[in-house]
């Protein structure tokens, strides 16, 4: 299970498939996409496919991505994470 992550204003909280919405209206969007080096999604089928893409990524330790929470609303409104994930390389903490 993904660790929940807060700030202020901000969930950051694992993406399940009740996200698939709001996965969508992302991904959907053309001025996101551009910048995001994947094709715009055209349906919501795509959206579910993202949703299970992001749990076999971090389930496999490839990557992980938490949705984009704003405390008080239910919902996503982005997403955040690694790609190309190596546990293996993290700092370790007896480094001085």
């Amino acid at each position: 299970m993904i660790p929940t992550l807060e700030t202020k204003r901000l969930l950051l909280r694992e993406i399940s498939k009740d996200d698939a919405d709001g996965i969508f209206s992302c991904f959907s969007n053309e001025n996101v996409t551009r910048y995001y080096g994947q094709e715009t999604l055209d349906n919501i089928e795509q959206a579910k496919g993202f949703v299970d893409f992001f749990a076999n990524s971090y389930k496999e330790k490839r990557g992980v991505r938490w949705g984009i929470e704003l405390k008080g609303n239910q919902g996503i409104i982005g997403t955040i994470g690694f790609n190309a994930w190596s546990p293996k390389h993290k700092p370790s903490r007896n480094r001085i």
